[in-house]
């Protein structure tokens, strides 16, 4: 019986062991892109980034472009071209300038060229700030209320974010830094989203309206805080969401997606925004 019982077992590790086959599929080529970045404001000069893709296998170093020629445009002409700076960081002494259009045009040896379009809207509009001091609690210090109307351009859709920080000399000896300070926004509009100090949200829930948001400021009132409101494209908006998304704090659970892309025959992003930056002094 017993050698019975073995030779079945045998037999059966056979067939299970046979049944085994190895199918080698073959990977898609890499195809070279260039990688273009600018986000670009009425208050900074034309500053682009340009890269080369790398393929999920590759384990060479990130690759800047030194030698690219990057271009921006209005209304089909040319308007600037950008100067290397270092690290693929190309500038021109010029700043772009509000509700206005541009064309980016980059190309590169080896490369496709690429090309995409940037709007940079209207400054936000603001009035009304108003803050006040709030006194400690048994689980947080004094912090700071604040309150301002926002009259949202009816129309079309729109998207902001806030950012709060403080000049900071504790780690340095002489020049501040730009210390981030953690806000929430209250009712009746609420962050959408978070990415690093900015908190974004649309207008959905006031199009077209003038209304009042209230921001709670984690900073000590003894202290300058600066409240940056920024008007942004939808672009931004979307490229924010997309990084926000596939980041979310290293979830092994969660399956990664792709990131919002508006740059043609590349990857990347060409987007705009126009922000005022609110002191809340003591």
């Amino acid at each position: 019986m017993k050698q019975i019982k073995y030779k079945l077992l045998l037999c059966l590790f056979s067939i299970l062991t046979s049944c085994e086959t190895i199918v080698e599929t073959p990977l898609p080529a890499h195809e070279p892109k260039l990688v273009v970045n600018a986000v670009i404001n009425p208050d900074s000069l034309f500053t682009v980034d340009v890269s080369a893709n790398q393929s999920a296998f590759d384990h060479v170093t990130y690759q800047q472009l030194p030698d690219a020629t990057v271009q921006v445009y209005q209304a089909g002409q040319p308007l600037h071209t950008l100067h290397h700076r270092g690290n693929g960081i190309y500038k021109t002494d010029q700043k772009p300038l509000p509700l206005q259009h541009y064309e980016l045009h980059v190309a590169a040896p080896g490369f496709a060229p690429a090309q995409a379009s940037a709007f940079i809207p209207s400054a936000p509009v603001i009035r009304d700030l108003q803050n006040t001091a709030v006194a400690p609690t048994a689980w947080e210090g004094p912090t700071i209320s604040v309150s301002f109307t926002l009259a949202d351009t009816p129309g079309q859709e729109n998207y902001y974010y806030l950012q709060a920080y403080t000049p900071d000399t504790s780690h340095t000896e002489s020049k501040p830094y730009n210390r981030s300070v953690g806000l929430k926004l209250a009712d009746p509009v609420e962050s959408e989203f978070s990415l690093e100090d900015r908190y974004f949200f649309s207008d959905k829930l006031f199009e077209g309206q003038t209304v009042t948001l209230w921001v709670h400021l984690d900073n000590s009132p003894k202290q300058t805080t600066y409240l940056r409101v920024a008007h942004i494209t939808r672009e931004y908006y979307a490229y924010a969401r997309t990084l926000e998304k596939q980041s979310y704090r290293d979830n092994f659970a969660t399956p990664p997606g792709p990131v919002a892309n508006n740059i043609q025959n590349g990857m990347g992003i060409f987007a705009g925004y126009n922000a005022l930056t609110l002191a809340i002094k003591p």
